[in-house]
């Protein structure tokens, strides 16, 4: 029986932005280079894949010939220099370098398998910390050799340095801010030929993409920030009615709301993440989503939420939430002048129903079947991935997103969702 991969735990509970490939071969070096420049007896114990074998080729012809004490423990073997004292293969792909001398330790483990994007990799880092024996005992119970001499020998600093590791990682977030900035620049100037011109594109856009939702990430956090300090204040304040503070903490509720999902969003944007599905109040979710989505609403547009029994369903909650707000939306602006917009659920055993039916502009017949196709759009501003994006949101949580009628008397979408 496989044991877990507790190497992945560490980059887990580190929580680091995921890097590119540049920036996970400049930590690599950073941490070999010193024991090869100013030859110190050590231990160096690695695993690598066959590409990073490859590009890293150069440094382990080097560590061959230094005073380094070589361990490897790679499902194939790196060099016969090093002796490979790998006992099972429970690693899958996480791969890492660690180096050990009497004043330097430092460990990288990386993952580009577990990432959300290509060429991108999940990673844990520490520098001179008590913190390295955590690394060092998970890589030496899966040791032929028994490896604690050289821990016992060279053992890690006595202090866990928490600021020195703190400021290292934000240099390594800021570093690899600028590597993407320049892959994106070079891709841009790159000259894109008719045979292989999509792929380009894609692969900037993806690029593009990518940096675009981390920078926005970072603005949704400042909004974050101030988000608190408006509720720290706001307690403070003394309101002329109680329905005006209600007022106040109903919108900043939806501030937090939308932040989240914002947040949410982002990490869908940089990579299509699997949802989080999980147990949820279905009236919780509608009522939420009905008040994040009064913000496209005027006041000759009624929102309906017809009473039934709240049931459990099985949904990832912003996903979802996310799909409800943008049917909402869509009704609202289907509505000229005055309008109402009906939320209603029906129980049907395994699965939950919901129906959002408006009494706006109807969708013309001849266009209806093409509602959910990419690209597809009457707005004049829209792009064509609203509903699409929903449906496919719908199928990721096991469920479905249908247009049932748009006639003069209403048009009505269905959503079904596994029951809870």
């Amino acid at each position: 029986m496989l044991k877990k991969n507790e190497l992945k735990n560490l980059i887990y509970i580190q929580e680091n932005e995921q890097c590119n490939e540049q920036t996970i071969k400049g930590l690599f070096r950073s941490i070999v280079e010193p024991i090869l420049e100013n030859p110190v007896e050590c231990l160096v114990m690695l695993r690598l894949e066959e590409k990073s074998k490859k590009d890293f080729d150069s440094i382990l012809k080097r560590l061959a010939f230094c005073s380094a004490k070589v361990y490897d423990f790679s499902d194939d073997m790196i060099s016969e220099k090093f002796e490979n004292v790998l006992k099972e293969k429970i690693w899958e792909k996480t791969e890492f370098i660690y180096v050990l001398s009497q004043r330097y330790g430092a460990v990288l483990i990386f993952d580009y398998e577990d990432a959300q994007s290509n060429n991108f990799a999940s990673f844990y880092t520490m520098y001179n910390s008590k913190n390295l024996e955590e690394a060092f005992d998970i890589i030496n119970s899966n040791s032929n050799a028994d490896l604690s001499e050289y821990e016992a020998k060279w053992h890690p600093d006595r202090r866990e340095n928490e600021h020195l590791n703190s400021s290292i990682r934000k240099l390594v977030a800021n570093l690899n801010d600028k590597n993407q900035e320049i892959l994106i620049s070079e891709m841009e100037k790159e000259q894109i030929s008719k045979q292989d011109g999509a792929s380009k594109k894609l692969e900037l856009m993806s690029a593009k993409a990518s940096y675009a939702a981390h920078e926005m990430k970072n603005l949704l956090s400042i909004c974050n920030l101030y988000s608190d300090i408006i509720s720290k204040y706001s307690e403070k304040i003394k309101y002329e009615t109680p329905e005006v503070e209600k007022s106040v903490k109903n919108a900043h509720s939806c501030i937090c709301k939308s932040l989240q999902m914002g947040v949410s969003t982002l990490m869908d944007f940089r990579a299509m993440n699997n949802p989080e599905i999980k147990n949820y109040s279905l009236q919780e979710i509608i009522k939420n989503s009905v008040n994040l989505a009064k913000v496209y609403s005027s006041e000759n547009v009624q929102i309906e939420i017809e009473k039934g029994n709240d049931v459990k369903i099985l949904a990832d909650e912003n996903k979802f939430s996310a799909v409800l707000i943008n049917l909402i939306k869509n009704a609202i602006e289907s509505i000229e002048k005055e309008g109402l917009i009906k939320i209603s659920t029906e129980d049907c055993g395994e699965n939950v129903k919901i129906k959002i039916s408006n009494n706006g502009k109807p969708i013309p017949e001849n266009i209806q079947k093409l509602i959910f196709n990419d690209g597809f759009t009457t707005k004049k501003e829209g792009n064509g991935l609203g509903l699409k994006i929903c449906q496919k949101s719908m199928e990721e949580q096991y469920g479905k997103l249908q247009l049932l009628k748009s006639d003069e008397k209403s048009t009505v979408f269905e959503l079904t969702v596994l029951k809870g």
